[in-house]
């Protein structure tokens, strides 16, 4: 009885120090879902980082989650489809020589994505149940892309006060008219693939900010970065 006691107290322990770390990830996330579209002029500068590299880990995690569920729902042909080339997708790497070149290339990046995600989610919905694991989490991840995209165009609007921020186009490129089945599986595959190395480098330029961005910022600070 005292070992059964025991161990109920420690299962009560564990779920509540795992609930003190999902509980902040909750808030931010209904945070983003109540005020998507904040003017980034009422943004607090440190606020905004934290927030917006929270989100994106969050999210780099989730891609990866949802690649080994779509991976899993292909059987054996997963790793076959899965290095198939496609020219049409948009690519992962993020570029640019200073800190404000990076940071836009990671909004333009997410912003090409975006409409990739969602014709894979319709091509999931026609491929499988709507209510299949893997359209589900696209639906929610194109929602919370959609938001780390917001934020980082407040960053990008931090780092280059005054500077139009130009906006890719708002419907895919390059897919083809007609896709059949096996080419939807490897669209879908690839998209998930390089969303997850997008994400990586997005954080990775993020955390590189800290301790820059929000200080004074002056002509010197600008032009050293």
């Amino acid at each position: 009885m005292n070992c059964h006691v025991r161990n109920m107290v420690c299962l009560s322990q564990r779920s509540q120090a795992k609930f003190r770390i999902i509980l902040p990830i909750l808030i931010l996330i209904a945070v983003e879902l109540v005020h998507p579209t904040m003017s980034c002029k009422n943004e607090n500068c440190s606020q905004l980082l934290h927030h917006s590299l929270k989100l994106t880990r969050l999210m780099r995690k989730r891609t990866t989650e949802l690649l080994e569920t779509y991976k899993a729902s292909q059987g054996d042909s997963a790793d076959l489809i899965c290095d198939i080339q496609m020219d049409n997708v948009p690519i992962s790497t993020v570029s640019g020589q200073t800190i404000s070149q990076r940071i836009m290339s990671v909004y333009t990046h997410l912003k090409e994505f975006l409409p990739h995600m969602k014709t894979v989610m319709e091509q999931q919905k026609d491929l499988n149940p709507p209510t299949n694991p893997v359209a589900e989490g696209l639906n929610r991840m194109i929602t919370h892309v959609r938001h780390i995209a917001v934020k980082v165009k407040c960053i990008l609007e931090i780092l280059q006060p005054n500077i139009p921020i130009p906006e890719p186009a708002e419907r895919p490129t390059g897919i083809p008219p007609a896709q059949n089945i096996f080419q939807q599986k490897a669209y879908g595959c690839i998209v998930l693939s390089r969303l997850q190395e997008l994400l990586s480098q997005a954080v990775q330029e993020q955390k590189s900010l800290k301790g820059k961005m929000c200080r004074k910022r002056t002509k010197k600070w600008f032009l050293m970065n």
